[in-house]
C-alpha cells in the first residue's frame, strides 16, 4: 500500500471542499465561520483509500485573504488537485494557484472542470490546455457533484497517477510538517501536520524545530 498526501488548489467558490466530500464522505469546512460564510477558511483534511493507494487529502482555500494558509497546506504534497469552475472558467486565484504550485515544483496535477451542469465543460477545458501550455499531457476530468458525473473516472485517474509515483522514501529521519496546533479538553495540546522521512512510534521523544 502506497500512502501519498494530495492538496487541491483553485478559485474560491469552485467546487473544491465539495469535490472533496463527494470524493470521501467527509466535509472539511469544520470551523463555524466556514459554515456560516460557504467559504473555507483554514486547512481541511480528509482521506480517500483507492486501489493500492491510500490518500491524505488537504483542501485549502481559495480566497486571496487566506493565501497564506494555502500555501501552508502544500508544504510536503505528493499531487495536487487543480479545480476549475466550468462556469467560472480560469480565474485570478486559479491563476495565482497555479503559479504557486509551478513555484513550489509541483509537478504530478490534476485537473477537475466542476460544476459542468452549470457551464460549458468543453469550452472551459480548451481554455484551461491552453493555459497550462507546455504541461498539455495533464489529465483534466469533468466533473459535476450536483449531477454525479465524473466522480469515479476523476478516482481512477488519481489511482493511476499515484500508481506511477514512486513511494515515499524511509531515511529513518522522520519529520512532521505541522499543519494544526489546537487543544482537546482533558488531553491537552494536539498537533497534525504531514509525516515525511520515516515512521513515528507511541511513546518516542521528539524535538521542535523553529
Amino acid at each position: 500500500m502506497k500512502h501519498f498526501i494530495l492538496a487541491t488548489a483553485g478559485h474560491v467558490d469552485h467546487g473544491k471542499t465539495a469535490l472533496v466530500k463527494a470524493l470521501t464522505g467527509i466535509d472539511t469546512d469544520r470551523l463555524p465561520e466556514e459554515k456560516a460564510r460557504g467559504i473555507t477558511i483554514d486547512l481541511g483534511f480528509a482521506h480517500l483509500e483507492l486501489p493500492g493507494v491510500s490518500l491524505g487529502i488537504i483542501d485549502v482555500p481559495g480566497h486571496e485573504d487566506f493565501i497564506r494558509n494555502m500555501i501552508a497546506g502544500l508544504g510536503a504534497i505528493d499531487l495536487a488537485l487543480l479545480v476549475v469552475a466550468a462556469d467560472d472558467g480560469w480565474m485570478p486565484q486559479t491563476e495565482e494557484h497555479w503559479q504557486i504550485l509551478n513555484y513550489l515544483d509541483i509537478r504530478q496535477v490534476v485537473i477537475a472542470i466542476t460544476k459542468c451542469d452549470l457551464g460549458d465543460p468543453v469550452e472551459t477545458e480548451a481554455k484551461v490546455r491552453e493555459r497550462i501550455g507546455s504541461l498539455g499531457d495533464v489529465p483534466i476530468i469533468r466533473t459535476s457533484v450536483r449531477a454525479e458525473v465524473g466522480l469515479e473516472e476523476l478516482k481512477q485517474i488519481l489511482t493511476e497517477v499515484c500508481a506511477r509515483l514512486p513511494g515515499a522514501p524511509d531515511i529513518r529521519k522522520p519529520r512532521l510538517f505541522v499543519d494544526r496546533v489546537f487543544t482537546v479538553r482533558g488531553t491537552g495540546t494536539v498537533v497534525t501536520g504531514t509525516l515525511a522521512g520515516g515512521q513515528l512510534a507511541r511513546g518516542e521523544n521528539v524535538s521542535l524545530q523553529p
